[in-house]
Formats: C-alpha cells, structure tokens, sequence
C-alpha cells in the first residue's frame, strides 16, 4: 500500500466523514456513486499509511487462521481501535478469532480497555454436518482460550440475544461496536436496535455489508436516528463489506 492507492484514499475518505471534516457523498443505496475514490489530501493518507503499517504482522497472522476475514477490514478495525480508546463491544463472537484479534490490537497499544462479547447459545441453531453450524459449541471453545491466555484476561464474554441485553450494553456504554452476528434481516435489526439506547459518542462497524438484508438494516436505522455513514468498500463484485456509523 502506498499513497495515492485505491484503498487508502477510500478509507481515508472514510474516517474523514465519519470525523465530521467532510460531507458524505454515498448514493440512496449506500454504494460509492464514483468510478475512482475520493480525492484525500496526502498527509490524511500518509497518517493512515502509518497505521496500517503497525498492524501488518498482526493482520497477515490473522488472515492466516482464517480465510473468513478479509486482511482489508482486519486492517480497518485495528484503526478504529486505534482511533477510538474504550470499551469495545463484539455481536457474534462464535469461535473467538476476531476477539483474539482485538484484544491483540489493545494489548499492543498498552489498552487497560475492556472487551465485551456477545453470542447466542442456542441448540436450535446446530447444523447438520458439525459444530460449526451451532454458534454455542464454537463459543464455549473460545472462552477456554480467552482464560488460558493473560493476553486475552480482558474478554468478557456474555450469552444471550442483543436485544434482550439491552440494559447491560447500555451499561457498558462502549467506545467501539462491531457488529458481525445474525445476518438475518430481523437478527440485523435487532442487533442494531441497541444503538437508540445510547446517549453517548460511540462508532458502530458493522460486517457482512455486501449482504442486501445487512445494508438495508444498516440504512434504515442511520435514516431514524439521522446518523452518519460510510461504506469502506464499493460493494462491488461480491466484496465482503464494512459500514459504519456515528452519531451526527
């Protein structure tokens, strides 16, 4: 990566809108409405460059454990974490990869931050096949990791429905949500239902974006609340996609 590359001036466009130092400029439908990226002036490029390049060895590490994950969008979420110092709070953390990759990111900027997250135990939702289809198995396994490791003692992990949790996740009142859970359009939706409860500065991240029921959710709710916005990826060509929003 360097200045000038697609990529960087797209995501440095990104975090300039969501900083309030410029206008949105993403069509109805939540896409970028250009052929090329945004223009981005070169030291707003060159700050981000910089971030990017700490978290390398960390995200190629990851990337590595799982082709799930898009280097991009792990690249991304370092920066916020980065960026925004608090509490973070994680929707579906299933088998713990992406934790482990947040907790490496706060451990490394010598973080005392606390990081929450939540997944359903259900059995109605095993698979067929094996324990990959049911969320519970995967997230029992990530816990025993997260209390073998001193590195991973700041997760905190919590069982049940978003929704129903909504007096606890007021509580904890996080700095960073990242919401990569139930895509189904209500799952989506209640998940993300959580953020008219907070009556606090917060960015939400939200994952699955190329997803229509994922995007529609995400477009209503910044429409409600009046929210601001942007799309780190194009979501052209099946790319996986990455939204946020903040409060205006």
């Amino acid at each position: 990566m360097e200045i000038g590359d697609p990529f960087v001036r797209h995501t440095a466009y990104c975090f300039q809108v969501l900083e309030g130092l410029r206008p949105g400029e993403f069509n109805d439908a939540g896409l970028w409405p250009a052929s090329s990226p945004a223009e981005v002036d070169e030291p707003s490029q060159q700050v981000l460059l910089g971030q990017f390049m700490r978290w390398k060895e960390l995200v190629k590490k990851y990337a590595a454990v799982s082709k799930l994950l898009d280097p991009r969008e792990l690249f991304i979420l370092a920066v916020f974490i980065q960026r925004y110092p608090g509490p973070v709070l994680e929707f579906g953390t299933h088998k713990g990869i992406t934790t482990c990759f947040v907790s490496e990111v706060q451990n490394t900027l010598k973080r005392r931050d606390h990081l929450f997250t939540i997944e359903l135990f259900l059995e109605s939702y095993k698979g067929h096949s094996d324990e990959d289809g049911f969320p519970g198995e995967g997230f029992l396994k990530a816990i025993q990791q997260f209390r073998r490791q001193p590195a991973l003692q700041r997760v905190v992990p919590i069982i049940g429905d978003s929704h129903e949790l909504k007096p606890l996740i007021w509580g904890i009142r996080p700095d960073v949500l990242f919401f990569d859970g139930d895509c189904t359009a209500k799952g989506i939706a209640d998940d993300l239902s959580v953020l008219k409860f907070f009556n606090h500065n917060f960015t939400a991240v939200i994952h699955n974006a190329n997803m229509n029921q994922v995007m529609e959710a995400v477009l209503d709710i910044r429409v409600e609340m009046g929210y601001r916005f942007v799309n780190f990826h194009t979501g052209g060509n099946g790319e996986k996609g990455m939204i946020a929003l903040v409060p205006n």
